[in-house]
Parts: structure tokens; sequence; C-alpha cells
């Protein structure tokens, strides 16, 4: 993910809405699907948009939706499941250029949006948060992959669905492993034409069950959750862990760890998959939803407390870890249990004014704490600017100074 102006965020995303009504002609609805191919990307670009219905189709959700009903009637076919090795930064801008000038008639349009990419010294395609515009390149950039791949979809009487990068086959036919195995020779060929590359470690040929039983969430227009298996081992998960103490107990071991070892990212994630994962797998969905999923109000007052005794454990997991302690203290703090007036937490701040050499990792805990702390202690940014110049001008550009005017006209507001 990259941070960059919102000036150049809208600016990009306007460019490639240009890109994408050229291409469109007098449609208005930008589809990449086709015969025997179900593909979506993040958001819907419809230029054709009630105001009412952009906001809905500006989400992630409503086309992943579309991609997890697609997969849903499908089921009952073995498939095979597409994973690309770092889809977006395979994708050179040179690239993406080139095969732009052959799809676009209005070549400034083109010209335009390779120089915002050299203006910003993007090589590769950039992943922006919320942003539909590298979803949509990234499906332009597909198109003579898409082109060979619909050829072969007929031929074998298959069945393509893809969000984004994620993609399955699915066959429609009872196919031998060997057809199978082919196949994923031809997609590897195809891919390696495109510079892209198949991640053999995580492309797998799914049963019929299986492609039914790994089906994962979707959220419905109306923003209503359906839970299929991964959500509901998740949910299980999160709540187990929640009630038997097991993050208390991960805790525990590694603030043990960086005291006898440091900083052992290999122990730490073997301690993770004992403690978090499900059958080895999905430790990562399991740590996000404990955080975020408000489900440590839960915990009893004595596990809280032996969560915020000691800090050092952040080290592992900043950008995770820093955000759940802020949160547990601050619910202690609520709940009137901890009242030492933040002594806990001046002990992490005390340990990153003095480092004398200030590393990313307490650069990342540092950002999370201003962030998760309504900016208090923003001479922490004189230590982030060491390491990261451009992130503490944004900060002070757009967040600080309007955070000040906020506060300024609220006052005025106020007498």
């Amino acid at each position: 993910m990259y941070l960059i102006n919102p000036m150049c965020y809208c600016y990009y995303t306007f460019l490639v809405f240009k890109v994408a009504r050229d291409y469109l002609k007098s449609s208005s609805l930008l589809d990449f699907s086709r015969e025997n191919m179900d593909v979506f990307y993040s958001g819907i670009l419809d230029l054709g948009s009630k105001k009412d219905d952009i906001k809905k189709n500006a989400s992630f959700n409503k086309n992943y939706n579309n991609f997890q009903k697609s997969k849903q009637q499908n089921f009952g076919h073995e498939a095979v499941k597409i994973d690309l090795k770092d889809f977006f930064n395979s994708i050179k801008v040179s690239e993406l250029i080139s095969k732009l000038r052959n799809i676009v008639q209005e070549e400034k349009l083109v010209n335009d949006l390779k120089e915002f990419f050299d203006f910003c010294s993007f090589n590769t395609l950039p992943q922006l948060h919320y942003s539909i515009a590298s979803s949509i390149l990234s499906q332009f950039y597909l198109n003579s992959f898409d082109d060979s791949l619909s050829q072969i979809l007929k031929r074998e009487d298959l069945h393509l669905i893809r969000f984004v990068d994620d993609m399955y086959i699915i066959f429609l036919k009872d196919s031998s492993s060997r057809e199978k195995n082919i196949l994923i020779d031809e997609l590897n060929s195809l891919l390696w034409d495109d510079s892209l590359i198949l991640n053999t470690n995580k492309t797998e040929l799914l049963s019929a069950g299986d492609f039914e039983n790994g089906h994962e969430i979707f959220v419905t227009d109306y923003g209503e959750r359906t839970s299929f298996s991964i959500e509901k081992q998740v949910e299980k998960k999160t709540k187990s862990i929640i009630e038997n103490g097991d993050m208390v107990n991960l805790i525990q071991e590694l603030n043990d760890l960086e005291d006898s070892e440091g900083i052992n990212l290999n122990a730490y994630n073997n301690l993770v998959k004992n403690y978090l994962s499900i059958s080895g797998e999905d430790a990562s969905k399991v740590l996000t939803h404990i955080v975020f999923s408000n489900k440590i109000v839960k915990m009893d007052a004595g596990d809280l407390l032996q969560i915020v005794h000691d800090w050092r454990f952040i080290l592992f997991n900043p950008r995770m870890f820093t955000i759940l302690y802020i949160k547990v203290y601050r619910l202690l703090e609520r709940r009137k249990i901890v009242t030492d007036n933040g002594q806990r937490i001046r002990k992490m701040l005390n340990y990153l004014f003095s480092k004398r050499i200030f590393t990313f990792r307490d650069g990342v805990v540092s950002m999370n704490y201003l962030l998760q702390s309504n900016l208090r202690h923003s001479d922490l940014l004189n230590k982030i600017e060491t390491i990261n110049k451009d992130y503490v001008k944004f900060i002070e550009n757009y967040l600080i100074k309007r955070k000040i005017k906020y506060n300024h006209y609220t006052e005025n507001e106020v007498f």
C-alpha cells in the first residue's frame, strides 16, 4: 500500500475513469466479463450511475458479493484455485502503458497517466487504500491474457470466476488429474508472457466439496453479514481464544521471548501459529478479528490487566499489537480499572523517545500510537521523521492542520 497526497489520489482516479470512458465508447458500465468468464474488480464503475448509487458502487463489498455469488452458482463442480505471486508489484508501469496504447484511442489520456506514474515514481502498479483505480487498470493489463484464456475455456468446457487476481477455474465436466495439471501448465505459460508468476505453493486443485467448504464470507447489499465456513471458523476460534485465555498466554510468552532473545520473528511466527491458527492456517485473520471485532470487551478484567502489564510484545507486530494495547488500555480506563494516568503507556513512550537509533519497527509503533491517541505526543513526529520524512509531512498537512482547523471551528461555535 502507498500513501499519497489526496490531490494525486483524486487525479489518478479521474484519469483512470477517463481511460474507462474511452474504452467503453457508448456503454456506461465497465464490465470485463465475457463468455465463460465472470470477472469482478474492487467497486463498480458505471458512468451512468445515479447519485444515490455512487457510494454503493464505490464499495469493495458489492462486487465482492457478486464474486461470491458467482462461486455459489458453480457449487457441485471441481475447481482450480489460482494464486498469482505479488500481483500488483508484478505489473510494470511501462508494460501497462504499452498495453493501454493498444486499447485506448485517445493517446493523450495514456500520456497523462504515464506522466502521473513518473511524477509519483511508481514503477509498478500502486495499491492505494480504498482505490478502485488500480483494480481497474489491473484488469486492462490482463486483457490479452483473457483473450488467450477464453479460447482455452471454450475448448475445454471450463468457466473462470475472478475477483481482481483471485481466480477459480471451474470444471464443467469430469477431468482427470493429468488434464488438470496440463491446464495449470498452460495457464503458467500465458501468465509468464505477461510477466506474471503462478504461485505454485498456493495454487490448489479443489474437489467439489473443498470448493464449497472453502467458500468465504460475503456482505449483502444492505451491509448484513452472511457467514460461510471460513468466517465461522475464525469467529469460533476467536471466541475460544478469548474464553480460554490463549491471547493472554501468547502475550506473556512474547514478552518472555523479547526478554530472553529480543525480536525473534521465527519464534514469534511459531507461537502465533500455535495459539491462533486454524489447522495451521489463517492466524492473521484470527488476529485481525481479535483486534478489530471488539471481542476484547468480553474478556475479564484480570486478563485485560495482563495484556497491558507489559507493552514489549507490541514490538513483534507493531501494526496490530499497538492498536490492541491502546484499545485495551482505554477500555480499562473507561471502566476505571486502571487509574494510573497513563503510567504504563509512558514506559512505552520513554522507550521510543530514548532510542538513539530509531528503527522502522519503532516508527510503526509510534505511528500507530499517534493515530490511536488522537495525535497526542505529536513530538514523536521528530523521531519518525528520521526514518520517513514524507509520512511526517502527510501527518502535518492532512491530520494536524485539519485537527487544528476543526478545533478552532468548534470553539467558535461554542462561544
